[in-house]
């Protein structure tokens, strides 16, 4: 593909933004409280902080992989480039098994939110194949056109749903935050662990990052996405801490589905059904991402057209859902990929950087 040609599939360094933060914000913002309250209690603000700037450092890390590697497109590149074809292969396809995995547990947590509160009575098949529909118009309209979905994912929700979660503040019990630092380093720390699974989705920077146009330019917006992120997910946190006590929030399984409900509107009667409808362009992008990141891992693997893999991926997604459909299963599988995802983002990443830093000044 020519420079000229390629041009046109470019986005901004600015949009960067909406690419970090609209992959970090998914399902795991309606019941984050919970897991992280259960490791460092009224603390947990804490590790929301320490977890952004662990996330800052990631993303930093991830930029320098591609400034020592400047002749390298993606992660797919680095990976032949320092490992071989054949080792170098073992590990994209690694990603790809990884990132099609994502979409399919963010499909499976979202249609489970919406058969409990919503829909009980209909299968989780009917909702999946509508999702994957879906996704296969967005992901054949190109990077451009998931882009635009993120930026929807971020300014929508901003401007509807995170408006509502600060009326519990006039019922909040302040002193639920005192006394501070009450929790161990390890506490915290382990809190920390817990939080880190809800930035999952950032990696993804490393196969769209030759889609950006002077992507050096783009750092700065990615911390500032990142940044914003951590600000979101510490407004929830304290939110919920002020007005839910350590005992409550851990038998509540949606702790911020729970806070929307308390606005009262005279013509809405179940708020909770209006939060659901508009997350989904909060969920809908980071599965047209995963998805279009898996089909451009194989366009470079197999030299496959992505339009021509992306249906591939979409079958096997719409199988899964068969399979897939009782809530245990679905925890499981949340815990079994956040699992790996932490594992790539945490040690995967920055090992990669410190081998191909040392791969150079060996070289040179």
């Amino acid at each position: 593909m020519s420079q000229a040609t390629k041009e046109r599939f470019l986005v901004s360094p600015f949009l960067v933004f909406f690419l970090i933060s609209g992959t970090q914000v998914g399902i795991g913002m309606l019941s984050f409280q919970r897991l992280v309250m259960k490791e460092a209690g009224h603390d947990a603000w804490i590790a929301v902080i320490l977890t952004g700037i662990i996330a800052h450092l990631l993303i930093w890390v991830m930029y320098k992989l591609f400034a020592h590697s400047p002749n390298a497109e993606d992660i797919v590149s680095i990976h032949q480039r320092y490992f071989g074809k054949w080792a170098g292969f073992v590990f994209s396809f690694a990603l790809l098994v990884y990132f099609s995995l994502l979409a399919f547990t963010v499909l499976q947590t979202y249609i489970e939110i919406i058969k409990i509160w919503m829909f009980p009575l209909m299968g989780a098949w009917q909702f999946s194949l509508i999702f994957l529909v879906l996704t296969y118009y967005a992901v054949l309209g190109g990077f451009r056109v998931v882009t635009g979905l993120c930026f929807w994912s971020v300014v929508i929700p901003l401007l509807t749903i995170f408006p509502m979660l600060f009326f519990p503040l006039e019922y909040a019990h302040y002193r639920n935050l005192l006394p501070i630092f009450d929790h161990s380093i390890s506490e915290i720390f382990s809190g920390a662990k817990a939080m880190s699974l809800q930035y999952l989705g950032m990696e993804m920077l490393l196969v769209y990052y030759p889609f950006i146009k002077q992507p050096e330019k783009s750092r700065k917006w990615a911390q500032w996405g990142n940044a914003f992120t951590t600000l979101l997910y510490l407004s929830v946190m304290l939110i919920a801490i002020t007005f839910y006590n350590e005992e409550q929030i851990q038998h509540i399984t949606w702790p911020t589905l729970t806070l929307a409900k308390i606005p009262e509107v005279p013509f809405i009667e179940r708020m909770e059904y209006i939060i659901i409808s508009v997350y989904v362009l909060v969920v809908f992008p980071i599965i047209c991402i995963a998805v279009w990141s898996a089909s451009r891992i194989a366009k470079k693997l197999f030299s496959i057209k992505q339009r021509r893999f992306v249906p591939m991926v979409l079958l096997l997604l719409f199988i899964g859902t068969l399979w897939f459909e009782e809530k245990e299963q679905i925890e499981r599988l949340n815990k079994w990929i956040s699992t790996i995802g932490l594992y790539i983002v945490v040690f995967y990443i920055p090992a990669l950087y410190i081998y191909v830093t040392a791969a150079n000044k060996i070289k040179k």
